[in-house]
């Protein structure tokens, strides 16, 4: 499901230049720049950063198991010094993972920036504006959003409510979990959001200037 094709060089240099004709030259552009906006908002770039998410969301459970167990001392230290190894392991992998998926996000724009420039004429294929997949990925992440801040808020709310009546109904650990998978939810969320709203804001500016018939708009 993830592809591990390398993506579209960047354009090569104006003169001398690999194309026959001009025409050529634009028909590369346009299929370049299509492939390189399927690949910036594929179904695998989408699954990869949940799966990066989920691996958040054990860690946060492993640190607040292992809070859980140092609150309790005795034989829960051990417990919670194996937690928190474990707590290592996932943690440390997913950030590392969110900043390889950065990274390749950003190397993918570029490259689109870089086919757009490469040539004066306006980009008239209606294909760039990926609507589709933009959607596939925008509403799974405003979801995402949500759920991320109503679960940090319901946290806070509770540990608020718990000290002023004086009872402990949240225990720490119980507090670390909650506020590290709402942090993550919304995190991820946002990850997910951010590169479908940046891509069709460019996409449109890009084409504004394309004459649609009847439309008087690059499209809808």
């Amino acid at each position: 499901m993830i592809s591990r094709a390398p993506l579209p060089p960047p354009p090569p240099p104006q003169e001398p230049g690999p194309w026959p004709d001009h025409a050529a030259r634009l028909a590369e552009r346009a299929g370049t720049m299509v492939e390189l906006s399927r690949r910036g908002l594929s179904l695998g770039r989408l699954v990869a950063l949940w799966l990066t998410g989920a691996l958040a969301v054990i860690g946060w459970a492993a640190v607040g198991t292992a809070i859980q167990s140092f609150e309790g001392s005795g034989l829960g230290l051990m417990t919670g010094v194996v937690a928190l190894g474990l707590a290592a392991v996932l943690l440390i992998p997913a950030a590392v993972g969110v900043g390889f998926w950065l990274s390749r996000g950003r190397v993918i724009r570029e490259r689109l920036d870089a086919w757009a420039r490469s040539v004066p004429e306006p980009v008239t294929d209606i294909r760039l504006g990926a609507h589709r997949r933009s959607v596939m990925w925008l509403l799974p992440s405003v979801l995402m959003c949500l759920v991320g801040v109503w679960v940090t808020g319901r946290a806070l709310a509770e540990a608020a409510s718990a000290g002023a009546v004086g009872r402990e109904s949240v225990t720490l650990g119980e507090m670390a979990y909650a506020l590290g998978l709402g942090g993550t939810l919304l995190a991820t969320g946002l990850l997910g959001l951010v590169p479908s709203v940046r891509h069709q804001c460019w996409s449109e500016r890009l084409m504004r200037s394309v004459p649609v018939r009847g439309r008087g708009g690059a499209h809808r």
